[in-house]
């Protein structure tokens, strides 16, 4: 039985075939009748395999993962006596569950996962990218929600699955899917090509019960497809035309100068800077580095001038015109007809990036985090390979050593020597975010590289200045996504500077916002958590939006290895890592600031580090297998989702000693006798921090932390304990029993408290 490209809807009828085809690939029939119980049992028990995802690979067999599927699947009620039997108008998990907004992403205790596909093989033992039966195990073992309390199971976020240049995630090829996560088996037997087996994973984790949100750009890859086959999307350099330019002005500047200076050592300076243009790197004298750096900077006003010359956009008209002469010609099609980005091959697309190179024709690169204005355009590279570009800030600062986005091209959005917006590329955009969604069905977006898209760095008096997406382009793009799909939900990679909660909210419509804490993991304490806590709530109280706004609380993403950043999990300990998540599901924010957690694929299972090294090299990632650790954090998780007020309350500081880290805070309902009454050593183990005895430091160092000894603390007032919630170590989970630590008259003692120790009391 093959399923071509051209049938694979996700339907009932083509599912039912599939599914009897894997299990007949997998040999399900053969599996071991005890074991085949036992994951029954798990998956009823739990709502899915409580394993982390290094020991699924290791100890669920294929056939056993296709057993437990079936099991989730009839618990989603939508997969009953062999059969799918789902409306195919309600794939989605947030529609069948009858949101009518973006509410459901949003809520207390909600899990956001991210995985990137070609990682999740076993790294252990291996380098070749996951295949579909290992998205399966990940997708048999993410943990459930709550649907009584409208918490759904927990949310899979995709990186990138387009293939990838310079081993980034984020500089796609084109826009479908990579050859590499391609599963041989699934294509010999079923016919289902790399982007069918994406949109298969995808319908099934959301029949399921997992909604799926993706990572989108509002930029490309260099010569990705997507700008071969719309030309006009992006702006373009002809390098030979700067060249030829700038060397007219070498030879202006050689005869001036010649006035003042030495005609052979004028000469001699100026063939260097003739021959640096063309990307050689003679030797420099010493005595006459300042005759150089004279010529190069009247040389550098010139290369200004003629790159912003070249962004105007009656040039750009040019540009883009020859740019699609010489990609149709490669095609061999007529010079002015439109070409889709299907009808241009990876061959097709090797020859047009050559020819296009030949003819000197570049497209303008991003620049730096803080870049605005025009890139402009400095030299070849020594290895005479590509252009190299220099960068200013919105004050004419020079920020080139700050830029490392050369390699993407971004989206034509606006006219930037005058402020007008270029319809024709919004348009392309908005409706290739709605394309993209409608192929795979996402339930929402997470939007890349939009930090500082509305402060100084990219706009003035609200005309942009900067290469990034205006915030106009994506609040439109926001407005018709969920003009498609309401509950549809979108995340801006927004880390709080400058405090732009309604830029983002109100005039971008976005849902929920990145947030600082992976970036500031050293100063996020109880109270710093509580407090952001508070300062949402504030906002959504004044912010006059139906829709309120939320703020992820992170415990890991694919950003903290970056040695800029620096701040990971793994940096503290087995159990600073554990009361890490502990904290975050432990510090509700209320109604109106309600906030999800975001965790990364291997974090269950304490691995240190290696997601930004898998996102590169589309391989699977190596894992740490600490079963111990997986059995607390899972425990924590279910625990939160399972506790009224970790659900419906709201966290509240009770008392905080900075010297010790010892803490303790409540968590209390409306209407409600009963409370949570939490305390804990805070400090971890060790961690890397700024902050040592105290004071603030330049850099970021280790520091190690010591237990806190013969400390007490009284219960508030009118409130008695009644009961503890204590691991059990045999069963990995939490047990309401009698106190364990020494209370008297309400006043609790302990004779040691580790670091990262913690302890969970009822009060009433």
């Amino acid at each position: 039985m093959v399923i071509t490209e051209i049938n694979m809807k996700i339907n009932p009828g083509n599912l039912n075939k599939i599914i009897n085809e894997l299990k007949n690939i997998y040999n399900t029939q053969n599996a071991d009748q005890t074991r085949k119980q036992e994951i029954i049992e798990l998956v009823n028990s739990y709502g899915y395999i409580p394993y982390p995802h290094v020991k699924a690979l290791r100890e669920l067999s294929d056939a056993e993962t296709i057993i437990a599927l079936e099991e989730k699947l009839k618990l989603n009620n939508t997969y009953n006596e062999n059969r799918f039997t789902f409306d195919e108008n309600a794939l989605s998990p947030v529609k069948r569950a009858g949101f009518r907004d973006a509410q459901w992403f949003k809520r207390e205790q909600h899990n956001i996962k991210l995985i990137n596909l070609a990682g999740l093989g076993n790294g252990n033992s291996t380098k070749a990218p996951g295949r579909f039966i290992d998205w399966l195990k990940q997708l048999v073992t993410l943990p459930g929600g709550n649907p009584e309390y409208g918490i759904l199971s927990a949310t899979v976020y995709l990186i990138p699955f387009h293939p990838r240049e310079f081993g980034c995630a984020y500089i796609p090829k084109h826009s479908g899917v990579s050859p590499e996560l391609e599963d041989r088996v699934l294509k010999e037997k079923l016919g289902l090509s790399a982007k069918d087996q994406v949109r298969l994973f995808t319908g099934l984790c959301q029949l399921a019960g997992h909604p799926v949100i993706y990572d989108v750009l509002p930029q490309t890859g260099r010569f990705s497809k997507i700008i071969l086959a719309n030309s006009y999307a992006a702006r373009w350099f002809d390098i030979k035309e700067l060249i030829n330019s700038l060397t007219e002005q070498v030879n202006y500047l050689r005869n001036d100068l010649k006035n003042h200076h030495e005609h052979q050592s004028v000469d001699f300076i100026a063939d260097i800077h003739a021959q640096m243009l063309n990307g050689k790197n003679p030797p420099l004298p010493e005595n006459l580095e300042w005759l150089f750096d004279v010529f190069e900077d009247r040389l550098l006003h010139q290369k200004c001038m003629l790159s912003d010359e070249m962004m105007k956009r009656q040039n750009q008209l040019e540009l883009h015109k020859k740019a699609r002469a010489i990609i149709n010609a490669v095609l061999g099609k007529p010079e002015n007809e439109q070409v889709q980005e299907e009808e241009i091959s990876d061959e097709d697309q090797g020859k047009i990036i050559e020819t296009l190179i030949e003819q000197g024709l570049w497209p303008s690169g991003g620049g730096a985090w803080n870049s605005a204005g025009t890139p402009v355009f400095d030299r070849i590279s020594t290895e005479g390979i590509h252009p190299t570009f220099k960068h200013y800030d919105y004050q004419g600062n020079d920020v080139t050593h700050f830029a490392n986005l050369d390699c993407q091209t971004p989206f034509y959005f606006i006219n930037l020597e005058n402020g007008q917006y270029n319809e024709e590329v919004i348009e392309f955009f908005i409706n290739f975010m709605k394309k993209l969604r409608k192929e795979y069905n996402f339930d929402g977006y997470r939007v890349d590289h939009i930090d500082h898209i509305a402060d100084r760095v990219s706009e003035n008096n609200g005309v942009p200045i900067s290469y990034r997406a205006p915030r106009t382009v994506l609040g439109r793009m926001n407005i018709e996504l969920k003009k498609e799909t309401p509950y549809f939900a979108t995340l801006a990679e927004y880390m709080l500077w400058d405090d732009m909660l309604q830029e983002y909210h109100n005039d971008m419509n976005f849902d929920v916002l990145w947030g600082n804490d992976i970036i500031s993991q050293y100063q996020k304490d109880v109270a710093r958590i509580i407090r952001d806590n508070r300062q949402l709530e504030e906002y959504n109280n004044n912010c006059g939006k139906q829709e309120k706004l939320s703020i992820l609380k992170i415990y890991n993403n694919q950003d903290g290895e970056f040695r800029e950043i620096n701040q990971y999990p793994g940096q503290l300990g087995e159990e600073g890592a554990i009361f890490k998540w502990f904290k975050l599901k432990f510090t509700p924010g209320g109604f109106n600031a309600q906030r999800p957690v975001l965790f990364i694929d291997g974090d269950e299972s304490f691995t240190k580090v290696g997601i930004e090294a898998a996102i590169g090299a589309e391989e699977s990632m190596p894992r740490e297998d600490h079963q111990e650790f997986f059995c607390k954090f899972d425990a924590i998780n279910r625990l939160a989702l399972d506790n009224e007020l970790l659900l419906q309350g709201k966290a509240r500081l009770y008392h905080e000693n900075k010297s010790t880290g010892f803490v303790s805070w409540l968590i209390e309902a409306q209407d409600k006798q009963e409370k949570l009454f939490i305390t804990a050593n805070e400090r971890p183990p060790k961690e890397i921090t700024r902050i040592k005895d105290g004071r603030e430091l330049n850099e970021m160092v280790q520091v190690e932390h010591n237990p806190i000894e013969n400390v007490s603390i009284t219960v508030p007032d009118g409130h008695s304990v009644v009961s503890e919630f204590v691991y059990n170590e045999k069963y990995h989970k939490f047990e309401e029993t009698n106190p364990v630590i020494n209370i008297t008259e309400n006043t609790i003692y302990y004779g040691i408290l580790m670091p990262s120790a913690f302890h969970i009391y009822k009060i009433a």
